[in-house]
């Protein structure tokens, strides 16, 4: 299985939005439509279709924390797998690949990641490729951070 990262474009937004996510998953996942306007809005923001061959299967979004005042750390926002497709792998090459391209930035020390309450699976997820909890609130969420340099 053939999985790779590609930049959203006027040529695969569409399938984007058209991936779907269980009723469960929509209390912890933004949509992929509102995601994809926001970053028209923030130009540090990076988008990414995940591609199974040629098959748009899921979709990804992280961004430098300018905002916040912290340049050396990216967090990926956005995040999802088609559900049709979940269990498959998918998203653990997903995960390896943006990691890896994230890593290839030279100001980033830091990738974090936040998970809404009650969606704890993330954490055995993250905690994989070395992920560490690093704040903890159960109203907004659980911060991950995997230190890069």
């Amino acid at each position: 299985m053939e999985i790779s990262l590609r930049e959203v474009t006027k040529d695969n937004w569409l399938d984007i939005i058209h991936l779907e996510i269980s009723k469960e998953q929509e209390a912890f996942v933004a949509l992929n439509s509102e995601s994809i306007a926001e970053s028209h809005f923030y130009s540090h923001y990076v988008n990414r279709a995940v591609y199974r061959g040629e098959e748009v299967v899921g979709f990804l979004q992280y961004y430098q924390e300018i905002d916040e005042g912290l340049p050396n750390e990216y967090y990926i926002a956005q995040f999802m797998v088609d559900l049709k497709l979940q269990g498959q792998g998918i998203g653990t090459r997903a995960t390896e690949l943006v990691i890896e391209e994230i890593k290839q930035l030279p100001e980033c020390k830091v990738i974090s990641i936040l998970y809404m309450p009650g969606h704890h699976v993330m954490r055995d997820f993250y905690a994989r490729f070395g992920f560490k909890v690093t704040e903890e609130d159960e109203k907004d969420g659980v911060v991950m951070e995997l230190a890069v340099r």
